[in-house]
């Protein structure tokens, strides 16, 4: 008998009562877990949201300074062509400056006058009856004239390159207006993608705060779930053990009580088998069953002794010769048919329990074996196995024990990932930058 089949009942209550407390606080500790874990899965599922968010407004901030940017630049192009326009204007500017410093007067007005007058001293000359100084005098004025006239076409060279030049000017004017107007749009349309990435910043900002704070309550309860989980699996441990101590105490418990049970009914078969080789030898009445009983063992004494003849062996069969007309009364056939007819069902009922099959867990050993009646059994060998009362009460509890002991198991859920990290500050700073 082994230490654990010796356990006292007070013991194995003892166990009992820790394994169902071990229940009890296992069904509280994955209570725990399950809330600990959907209020982790709440804040993750907030920083995800967030972060997704974070990032789509990141996506639209980086559009929109690209949009920017690229427009800034046809600004820049803009401008630098307007300036150009403008260099050039001054020096159109100042060429005329400089043409018009050397006009004499209004060339068309005084070419007009001239030309008037030529023609006037001309018809003078062919209509007038003139003397030689009044002729020689219209002639010089005449050359005179002529001579300015020379001068004023020069002029208007000058006042036609002037002309020219304020056609130019006024082109470029018109150039450098539209590029002036070009610069403005531009540079409305980069205000209005400008005040775009000041309106997202603050969302940006806000959504990573947020993201960050479901980030820290993500890590503070996955923190608590694993040590949930611990306490959970620590508490499992405990209720395995006692289940296997319980089952072990329960098995062998059962082994014993059926092995003192086996050991009873043998000593009972054997005092019957004694009290029938006894009546045997003294030549008292017998019943079949115990005419069967006497000569089986006579048999087996036989077997077991040498084949050199003692005074006792001798004076034993002489005293069984003796007996055999007395065992062996004449009876009725219907006393013999009586006989044989119990034996017939003692041989059926022996036959079943002979084989005993060890338990292979605690809910086979739970069922009790048939009762046979000890006055029926002729097989010594053929003993049917009873559960004593106090193995059944161990027993009725441990299939209660398994199926509740496996919950825990069962409903524990797989370790949550590693915690997906929030949106970098160096993303979202750079962004306030802009």
């Amino acid at each position: 008998m082994t230490e654990v089949a010796e356990a006292k009942p007070e013991e194995v209550e003892f166990l009992r009562t820790k394994l169902r407390e071990f229940k009890i606080q296992a069904r509280d500790e994955l209570e725990i877990l399950r809330r600990d874990r959907d209020q982790m899965r709440e804040y993750k599922t907030i920083r995800d949201d967030h972060n997704k968010e974070v990032r789509g407004l990141i996506e639209s901030v980086k559009a929109e300074r690209e949009e920017r940017d690229r427009i800034n630049k046809d600004i820049s192009q803009a401008k630098d062509r307007r300036t150009a326009i403008h260099a050039q204007l001054k020096s159109v500017y100042d060429e005329i400056r400089d043409l018009r410093s050397n006009l004499v007067g209004s060339p068309s007005t005084d070419q007009r006058h001239m030309m008037r007058r030529v023609e006037e001293l001309e018809w003078r000359q062919q209509t007038d009856q003139l003397s030689k100084d009044e002729e020689l005098s219209i002639v010089e004025e005449i050359a005179k004239i002529e001579s300015k006239l020379v001068k004023i076409g020069q002029e208007k060279e000058k006042q036609d390159r002037i002309s020219e030049i304020r056609r130019l000017a006024r082109k470029l004017k018109e150039e450098a207006s539209e590029a002036h107007e070009k610069v403005i749009e531009l540079s409305e349309q980069s205000q209005i993608h400008h005040q775009e990435v000041v309106r997202i910043r603050p969302q940006l900002e806000e959504y990573k705060k947020s993201a960050d704070t479901a980030h820290k309550n993500f890590v503070e309860w996955l923190k608590k779930v694993k040590d949930g989980e611990a306490k959970l699996k620590e508490v499992r441990t405990q209720i395995d053990e006692i289940q296997g101590k319980l089952r072990k105490v329960t098995v062998e418990k059962h082994d014993v009580d059926r092995q003192d049970l086996r050991d009873h009914q043998r000593a009972q078969v054997r005092e019957r088998t004694d009290e029938a080789v006894e009546k045997l030898q003294s030549g008292k009445r017998l019943t079949f069953d115990e005419f069967i009983l006497a000569q089986r063992q006579v048999t087996d004494d036989k077997r077991r002794k040498p084949k050199k003849r003692s005074r006792k062996s001798e004076d034993a069969e002489i005293a069984e010769e003796r007996a055999k007309p007395e065992a062996f009364p004449e009876r009725e056939p219907e006393d013999v048919e009586e006989a044989a007819e119990p034996e017939l069902e003692v041989i059926e009922e022996a036959a079943e329990p002979e084989v005993f099959p060890e338990p292979e867990d605690v809910e086979e050993v739970s069922e009790p074996e048939p009762e046979v009646e000890l006055e029926e059994t002729a097989e010594p060998n053929a003993i049917p196995a009873q559960e004593p009362e106090n193995v059944e009460e161990v027993v009725e509890s441990e299939p209660e024990v398994v199926e509740e002991a496996a919950e825990p198991e069962a409903t524990a859920e797989p370790e949550p990932k590693v915690a997906e990290e929030p949106v970098s500050e160096e993303t979202v700073e750079d962004v306030a930058e802009e």
